[in-house]
């Protein structure tokens, strides 16, 4: 039996996580408009989308909007603005329902309009363009009801072709005569010749009744893929001549794009039922980016207009109405743990303070309002101390630390200055102070930053104005003073505990309860997590001033990170966690970093590279008994997996552009100007004497980690060293003497300046002035000869300025 959407969509709700990445571009990224109708690749690497006001550029990390010009007067995108393809060079061409064509001029970074229609075929300025094509030998087709125009980008020549086959609505060339088209009634398989379309037999294929909307002919199996409207896929076989259905019809939905995935498989995109997988040999169908309302950071929509896949197999997926979706199959995704408004199956609230695992695998969160409790195996969630929960007489509900401290039990501490103790079992809440609970009269606490258990089953409590020591079993409870402030509690060793504060680092005494003031570089230092490893190594995560490492044995900082002079993201380090293979993993205030102890190297993730959450939140972080890292942030938590794998840098293409002379902009073949093309396609600049004050601005094409790309330049001759590896793309000169120069600039990468991504070399020459020039000289040197009666030339050269 055939499937339905129907049950496709209930087979997708079985499936598991998906472990690919997504990225969206949306109006907060810098698109036009959220409504994509196309979506393009040209030769340099640029992806442009055709939106519903005009077509933006995007490089990976700038988006870049233009407009179509006719004259002085800006034309209607919706009239103007509606097909995109490339011609033979990789550039990019735009077509309109009004029949005019516009070319990018790279140069002068504009639409140039090659072709108007009307101009040529008055009669017909009424009939707009319902489809538009582009040939294997750049012919424009312009296919209107009555007529089909066909403009040559090449050679300029223009055809009119009468229309005898009506509605067209998709073509798809077979050798440089033949076309199968497509329209709202059937497919024609054509042939053009002499300025006309002579209709050919194609069998069976002619018989079939559809609205088709998308054609696409794998040329190594000879077969033409067909998309409809509302009747699914077809699959025409040349070889055979046989028409073929797939299982899965996917009818009552239209197909947008028919687009190859690799060389056996092809990607159908709908309009309603997302995108799905189409054996080209066994036609075996399956459904592949659907859209998972249950996750933040998957698919989200089932609307797609168009579908691109590049040649780093990253897939481009125009969804309504929320813009570009880039799914990324390299790296593994992570799980975004969400308040969901209405829902109590779900996160209490999505400021999460601080998250632990207790010992039967479930996790605990911290919130602003309230507790929550996930229970891993029955995938449940129950909440405590929230708005939520009623009856409860307690007015504070934000905590920001929690701490199993018996199998079951939990204590939690926030702004309330004692500790609400959470029995797992029965929910049973119970509220402790110092006083009362283990006959410790001190004075009550502001609020309480941290709770931490040691290899002794003692419970240690920091806060505002004090640090205790709570033993379960005696009840008892011991106070340790001089030490306030209090941020973060780690264990030493069977003696000792470091103890981080707002103001520094101490390592206290357990038994003597004397300590020590560990002094870290640049003075008074806000400590927000510590970390010991086996060898006794201590991390320091701080605010502001980046991570420390703390060699006990030497007693002195081993090293010192911080965004100046390493790839941390941010100075502020807000919780480490070790990884199973010997990494330790951070969270910081703009995205979580990986550093390396064995070759010292950084590698981050941030919203940059499609991280939806990165503002994660001081001592909010577990290492899962399965090796899992869950982050706590302030929107909500994120658990990824053991083998967390960082975007990469990947493919990075450097691009020349804005060549400016004193300040001013200077385009190709312009009055004066040195350029004959684009500056990016030029090797050698010859300027004028006049000419030698400019600049060049460098950037790069990247889509997987753009925020990772520095760069650095030299130029030979005039000054030999390369300049320190900055973002800052735009290269300035200032009166550069008469000369030739080799101008070389390199993209490195922020984590690692010794990789270099990529390097381009341009050559300048910067004229001798007309008066140095050696026919001026041999002038000025007969001049003065004759009336000096021959000086020396040395001399006459030493007066020149």
């Amino acid at each position: 039996m055939k499937a339905t959407i129907a049950s496709l969509i209930f087979l997708l709700l079985s499936l598991a996580v998906s472990s690919q990445t997504y990225k969206y571009i949306g109006i907060e990224e810098g698109l036009s408009n959220q409504k994509i109708y196309r979506i393009q690749k040209d030769a340099r690497g640029y992806m442009w989308f055709l939106t519903h006001v005009g077509i933006d550029r995007y490089n990976g990390k700038e988006i870049k909007h233009y407009k179509l010009k006719e004259g002085d007067r800006e034309l209607d995108p919706l009239l103007n603005i509606n097909w995109t393809y490339l011609d033979k060079t990789g550039t990019l061409l735009v077509t309109g329902k009004q029949g005019r064509i516009f070319r990018y001029d790279s140069g002068h970074d504009r639409f140039v309009q090659i072709y108007s229609m009307y101009n040529y075929w008055n009669k017909d300025y009424h009939a707009f363009v319902r489809y538009s094509y582009i040939d294997q030998e750049s012919n424009v087709w312009l296919c209107g009801k009555s007529a089909i125009h066909l403009f040559n980008i090449e050679s300029g020549q223009k055809q009119r072709i009468s229309n005898r086959l009506g509605n067209i609505t998709c073509i798809e060339q077979i050798n440089s005569e033949h076309f199968f088209i497509g329209t709202d009634k059937r497919i024609y398989l054509v042939k053009l010749e002499n300025g006309n379309l002579k209709e050919l037999s194609c069998g069976k294929l002619e018989m079939m009744d559809m609205h088709v909307h998308e054609l696409y002919l794998h040329r190594t199996a000879n077969k033409l893929f067909i998309g409809t409207f509302e009747k699914g896929v077809y699959i025409y076989d040349l070889n055979i001549q046989k028409i073929v259905r797939p299982e899965v019809e996917l009818t009552d939905v239209n197909i947008t794009r028919l687009s190859p995935l690799n060389t056996k498989e092809l990607l159908v995109a709908t309009e309603g039922a997302g995108v799905h997988k189409l054996n080209i040999d066994t036609y075996e169908t399956e459904p592949y980016i659907i859209a998972n309302y249950g996750s933040y950071n998957e698919m989200d929509g089932n609307i797609i207009n168009d579908v691109y896949v590049d040649n780093e197999q990253r897939i481009w997926l125009s969804s309504y109405p929320t813009g570009i979706t880039v799914r990324n199959n390299q790296y593994t995704n992570y799980n975004w743990i969400k308040h969901s408004i209405g829902n109590r199956q779900s996160l209490v609230n999505n400021q999460v303070n601080s998250i632990i695992e207790d010992s039967d695998g479930d996790l605990w969160f911290g919130t602003s309002n309230g507790i929550s409790l996930y229970d891993s195996k029955q995938k449940q969630w129950r909440s405590f101390l929230s708005s939520f929960n009623h009856g409860l007489k307690n007015q504070n509900r934000i905590f920001i630390t929690l701490c199993e401290v018996s199998p079951g039990i939990i204590w939690a501490g926030g702004y309330a200055s004692g500790i609400f103790q959470i029995t797992k079992k029965n929910g049973n809440i119970e509220y402790l102070t110092p006083a009362q609970s283990f006959h410790l009269n001190v004075r009550a606490d502001k609020y309480i930053r941290d709770i931490k258990k040691d290899r002794y089953g003692c419970i240690w409590s920091g806060g505002y104005y004090n640090l205790k020591c709570f033993n379960l079993k005696t009840r008892q409870g011991r106070l340790y003073p001089g030490l306030g402030s209090v941020t973060a509690i780690e264990e030493k060793d069977s003696t000792s505990m470091w103890i981080g504060t707002s103001t520094n680092l101490f390592l206290l005494d357990r038994n003597s309860g004397k300590y020590n003031e560990i002094h870290l570089p640049g003075g008074a230092t806000y400590i927000y997590t510590l970390h010991q490893e086996n060898n006794g190594l201590l991390y320091i995560g701080t605010s502001g001033s980046g991570l420390f490492t703390y060699d006990p044995v030497k007693e002195s900082i081993s090293a010192h990170y911080h965004t100046e002079n390493s790839p941390l993201v941010s100075n502020s380090i807000y919780v480490i966690l070790p990884t199973k293979d010997g990494n330790i993993l951070m969270s910081t205030e703009n995205g979580i970093s990986i550093f390396s102890p064995t070759n010292r190297q950084f590698r981050n993730w941030t919203r940059g590279q499609g991280l939806m959450s990165t503002c994660f939140n001081a001592g909010s972080g577990v290492l899962r008994a399965n090796g899992n890292t869950v982050f706590g942030s302030t929107d909500g938590a994120l658990e990824f997996p053991q083998n967390i794998e960082m975007p990469q840098t990947g493919d990075s293409h450097m691009i020349f552009s804005d060549f400016h002379i004193f300040y001013q902009t200077v385009y190709p073949n312009d009055p004066n100007s040195p350029l004959t093309k684009d500056i990016d396609q030029i090797e050698k600049l010859n300027l004028k004497y006049m000419q030698n004050t400019f600049s060049i601005r460098v950037s790069s094409i990247n889509y997987d980690y753009p925020s990772d790309i520095l760069y650095t330049w030299q130029l030979e001759g005039f000054y030999d060293g390369w300049t320190t590896p900055s973002d800052e793309g735009t290269i300035r000169f200032t009166n550069v003497a008469p000369g030739t120069y080799t101008l070389r600039v390199r993209s490195v990468s922020k984590e690692d300046n010794k990789h270099v991504l990529q390097e381009r070399i341009l050559k300048i020459t910067v004229a001798h002035p007309v008066w140095l020039s050696f026919w001026a000289i041999c002038a000025l040197f007969h001049h003065t000869n004759v009336k000096t009666n021959g000086p020396n030339l040395a001399k006459i050269l030493e007066n020149l300025p």
